[in-house]
């Protein structure tokens, strides 16, 4: 993992520990595509872990709950250049194709879209524009298209840890 995705994770893990103290429930849309970050879907089922570590634990008065969901378009993996080489690829779609790609973060209040993908490089070398209101009228229609994909066939759940990758010894 290189330093940039750690700064991320550290990030998103200390955005999680204030849904838990918050009592909050988050639910987050991860795209799955042919440019998936490594490392990722390990580290969203250690934030799924959370739930676990946070229900468990008799010292903790938390109650807050994330919930994950990968958005799979078919095809996917079938993006990029038809021929490569001189060579058939297989690919049927262009590249940076069949994917998800909204960047919106809706709450029961609050709306924000942007143009940078939510990660750390994005925010750091790149620019862009984002918008955030608390108007109703937009914070509805974004609460609507968000459970529509999130209530979407291709949304799957992501999968819990495997047995014993929640600790090291």
């Amino acid at each position: 993992m290189d330093a940039s995705s750690s700064l991320h994770h550290r990030y998103i893990r200390n955005c999680t520990l204030v849904v838990f103290s918050k009592y909050a429930k988050v639910k987050i849309l991860v795209a799955y595509w042919a440019h998936f970050i490594n490392n990722t879907d390990e580290y969203l089922k250690y934030l799924l872990y959370s739930n676990t570590l946070c229900s468990s634990s008799t010292y903790n008065k938390c109650s807050g709950k994330i919930e994950i969901k990968y958005y799979i378009v078919p095809g996917y993996n079938l993006t990029g250049p038809a021929i490569r080489n001189g060579m058939n690829t297989g690919n049927i779609y262009p590249g940076f194709t069949r994917v998800n790609h909204g960047k919106y973060a809706v709450s029961d209040v609050r709306a924000h879209v942007g143009t940078s993908n939510l990660i750390w490089d994005y925010f750091y070398s790149t620019a862009g524009v984002s918008f955030g209101t608390y108007n109703p009228a937009i914070v509805g229609q974004l609460q609507d298209i968000f459970e529509a994909d999130w209530n979407s066939p291709y949304a799957v759940p992501v999968g819990p840890l495997e047995d014993g990758l929640a600790y090291s010894s």
